[in-house]
């Protein structure tokens, strides 16, 4: 595997809303977040640079819509494994979360 999707949902609990910038993972050496988009009927993937959660918000990471890429695994990654995200806001805050490694 030279790269995956990850899915999921990441929820804003704070009063503002966050702007995450970059996502970091030490099982990959490069994690990006990606929309897929429908253009003249083709699905297209674009890198989103930033992500803006509204305050009690939620954003769903699904096939066909937005989620992670990850490419450059550092190990070999296998289903039932659960690796470790990192996201970094514009403020400078970073949030951790662990997601289950599944075969779709």
């Amino acid at each position: 595997m030279k790269m995956t999707a990850g899915f999921g949902a990441l929820s804003n609990p704070e009063l503002a809303a966050i702007e995450i910038t970059s996502f970091t993972s030490p099982s990959f050496g490069d994690v990006s977040f990606h929309r897929t988009e429908l253009v003249d009927g083709i699905a297209k993937m674009r890198e989103v640079p930033v992500l803006s959660i509204e305050p009690g918000a939620t954003v769903v990471l699904e096939p066909g819509g937005y989620h992670l890429m990850f490419m450059m695994p550092s190990e070999d990654i296998q289903p039932g494994q659960v690796i470790v995200v990192e996201m970094i806001a514009a403020d400078g805050r970073s949030f951790s979360f662990e997601m289950p490694v599944e075969r779709r």
